[in-house]
């Protein structure tokens, strides 16, 4: 057993409870999200985009609640919203507090064709029925932001129709891992489950930078919870 084990174990706890509770709270989010589809909705069988603007205050409700997400909403599959490209509602809180829409091209035949179905935090949890997280990847609005997505899976009536979730800055994340990481008495990260980093407690471990493997004394540990792939990893600073 290496020297830092036990600061590894008991960080990858405190993280692994931090994300447990985000994904907890998409959950009630895609819960809330359901009954007000429903109700929109009455008997038609596909969803207007009046039907589909009933989901703000749950998206609301969930920014209200986490400081650090900075958009939340739902992702609907092609074929339920009148189209076959699929609808996002999307919504992003400003500095002011407020939520704003985010539009997206959907649309194959212009430039910045938002193709949804193909990215990872969308196909993941269609085709598992599973939490997933995808990131860190730069941002759709081209802010050049490195942006984790969080998604559930979001039924109705018992059937999968597509995902909820939320996206949240590294750099936001940061705040809230980064101490925790530094109680680690070593080089350590947070690394996604595509090996990459999400955050590290020094230069060693840059974020999006691969980790394919670890030194002579490195350790790897799981973070508890929910299901995300996600995990730390430390190796002790004399071997570089």
């Amino acid at each position: 057993m290496t020297t830092f084990d036990t600061e590894l174990r008991a960080a990858g706890a405190t993280i692994g409870a931090w994300f447990t509770e985000i994904y907890d709270d998409l959950a009630t989010m895609a819960e809330s999200c359901e009954r007000e589809l429903q109700g929109a909705r009455g008997g038609k069988l596909e969803f207007t985009e009046k039907n589909l603007r009933a989901i703000r205050p749950a998206a609301e409700t969930f920014l209200a609640r986490h400081s650090l997400p900075e958009a939340a909403g739902i992702v609907i599959a092609p074929g339920l919203a009148g189209t076959d490209r699929g609808s996002i509602e999307w919504w992003r809180r400003d500095a002011a507090g407020l939520t704003n829409r985010i539009v997206f091209n959907l649309s194959p035949d212009f430039a910045g064709f938002y193709d949804f179905v193909t990215l990872d935090w969308y196909a993941d949890v269609v085709a598992t029925g599973r939490p997933a997280i995808q990131g860190p990847y730069l941002d759709y609005a081209g802010l050049d932001q490195y942006i984790l997505t969080c998604m559930v899976p979001l039924s109705v009536n018992g059937t999968l129709i597509g995902t909820a979730g939320c996206d949240i800055e590294v750099s936001a994340l940061e705040t809230v891992v980064m101490p925790i990481l530094r109680t680690i008495p070593t080089d350590a990260a947070l690394v996604s489950k595509m090996t990459r980093v999400v955050a590290g407690n020094s230069g060693r471990f840059l974020v999006g930078n691969p980790v394919t493997e670890l030194p002579a004394g490195g350790q790897r540990v799981e973070l508890p919870g929910v299901d995300l792939g996600l995990h730390l990893v430390a190796s002790p600073k004399n071997n570089l």
